[in-house]
């Protein structure tokens, strides 16, 4: 009786030690965002382990939707410091600060390629917005989209051959695919809500994003996943909020996002299927579209 007991004892420590080097390693990725708490909009960055976040662009421009390279050395990002919103990157320490587009257009969503060679993103025509690519340092770029609709936040799916995308082409927002080239473009989901912020997992079986409706006079949304394909759709956070954004972690166990679920917009971050909800930020201004750092313990 006394060696099972030691014997259960022996397990159960075990047991908790295997749990706790698993959150550990789901705890190893810094995230960035953007966040109003000073007098403008700031890119941050929150490092494993630390509750305060560091300021990492400081500057009296509005620097918006940081999206960090596969390689975790740049960050991509927009910024109306020379006029309107053009893209810019810099180093993860927020040196090194170097402007990619300049153009009468606001450029909005900017997303590395996996391969980190390309940024992909949105060209604002006022009445339109279109999809573009070009080089990571800015260089030859190209159009992929040709609509009079919004065609918005794309993401290149990780074997590189599919490009998922939200648009009101069809009336409210919905989720789309193309070809890496623009070509075949093909409707994911179809309901009278907005399908908006789609992202694909990392290993490109499944995407996340936020579905949008109003009820009792008020905007609310979920975070669902689905299969590459549109099926298996399935809902991971509840109605009773605002949730949306949503962005895997580079091992797919996780899921960081934006909600209003304590009043204001904060970032959190979930377990793939929806537990364990882990508020990662706590500031009265507004924090949000966060993604990780596609390396482990990135600091600098």
């Amino acid at each position: 009786m006394k060696g099972t007991i030691i014997g259960l004892v022996i397990l159960s420590s075990l047991l908790t030690l295997a749990w706790a080097g698993a959150e550990k390693a789901g705890n190893d990725y810094s995230v960035v965002f953007y966040s109003g708490r000073g007098d403008n909009k700031d890119i941050y960055i929150l490092f494993p382990g630390e509750k305060e976040p560091r300021n990492l662009t400081r500057h009296p421009a509005q620097d918006l939707c940081p999206a960090a390279s596969p390689d975790g050395n740049r960050i991509a990002f927009l910024s109306d410091r020379t006029g309107n919103m053009d893209i810019f990157s810099m180093k993860i320490d927020g040196s090194d600060v170097q402007q990619l587009t300049a153009t009468p257009e606001n450029e909005e969503h900017p997303e590395f390629t996996p391969d980190g060679k390309r940024i992909l993103f949105t060209c604002d025509f006022e009445k339109r917005t279109e999809i573009w690519i070009m080089s990571a340092d800015g260089r030859d770029p190209k159009r992929l989209t040709n609509n009079d609709a919004r065609d918005e936040r794309p993401f290149l799916s990780p074997d590189g051959t599919k490009i998922i995308f939200m648009s009101n082409r069809d009336g409210n927002y919905e989720i789309y695919t193309m070809a890496a080239d623009g070509g075949n473009q093909t409707r994911l989901t179809n309901t009278p809500e907005w399908e908006i912020f789609p992202a694909w997992s990392p290993d490109g079986r499944e995407i996340a994003y936020s579905r949008k409706f109003r009820a009792e006079g008020r905007m609310q949304g979920m975070i669902r996943v689905m299969n590459a394909d549109g099926g298996n759709d399935r809902e991971i956070t509840k109605v009773e909020t605002r949730d949306e954004n949503a962005m895997w972690s580079p091992d797919g166990r996780f899921i960081v996002f934006q909600s209003v679920r304590d009043g204001n917009f904060e970032v959190y971050r979930i377990r793939r299927d929806g537990s364990d909800p882990l508020r990662l930020t706590d500031h009265p201004a507004w924090d949000g579209w966060a993604s990780f750092v596609p390396t482990g313990k990135s600091r600098y």
